[in-house]
């Protein structure tokens, strides 16, 4: 008889995994910074128009260390979308998820906003392009309108200003934030000639700064 009672209850976990699974909303394990270097159209695997993205300094920033053992680090970077507005040296926050599990070194690229810094308060813009985002109010990925939805708004956990709240206490600073995703256009050419090559040590500095 126990279990009749808890049928209607099991019921309705399984429908809502359903729903969340039939959407697959984004993860923050999908969001990265970094600064772009250059976008140039491509044929995507599936035969479909794309762009080669290039970034510096790539880092998926809410991911922890022992993500290490579930995600490779991107080899390669690919979209649908032509991000016509951001130049290159742009810094930005974006989405993007290994699509191919046999290419587990290929990441599709599915939105971007600029992220910029202005008296030590990181600001996100609006993304590009709209994405899957998990609607908190109906327990659906059903939106009226994605005009409202930020980049780091679609997680099923929290909002946009609770992961700004943690990507601000990550970088408190703006020479914080600069420092981790550098500009190259703010590199001279004295300072390339004085770091002619890249010691063993930092190496392994900048491999584990992919995770940290």
């Amino acid at each position: 008889m126990r279990f009749l009672y808890r049928l209607p209850i099991l019921i309705i976990l399984f429908l809502s995994m359903q729903t969340v699974w039939a959407c697959m909303p984004h993860s923050p394990n999908d969001v990265f910074i970094a600064r772009l270097q250059s976008s140039q159209p491509t044929l995507m695997d599936n035969q479909q128009k794309g762009f080669d993205l290039q970034f510096s300094n790539p880092r998926f920033v809410f991911r922890t260390l022992r993500m290490w053992f579930f995600y490779s680090k991107p080899e390669q970077w690919q979209t649908h979308s032509d991000f016509k507005s951001i130049q290159p040296n742009d810094l930005i926050i974006g989405l993007a998820y290994n699509q191919d599990g046999g290419k587990p070194a290929d990441y599709t690229v599915v939105s971007l906003a600029t992220l910029d810094c202005k008296d030590d308060k990181l600001i996100i813009g609006k993304p590009l392009v709209s994405f899957l985002a998990w609607n908190r109010e109906n327990g659906s990925c059903r939106h009226d309108s994605h005009d409202g939805i930020g980049i780091l708004d679609g997680f099923i956990g929290e909002d946009q200003e609770y992961y700004l709240q943690q990507l601000q206490a990550k970088y408190p600073t703006c020479n914080k934030l600069n420092a981790t995703f550098p500009s190259n256009a703010n590199k001279s050419v004295s300072e390339q000639e004085n770091h002619p090559q890249t010691s063993f040590w930092e190496k392994i500095k900048l491999w584990f700064g992919q995770w940290i």
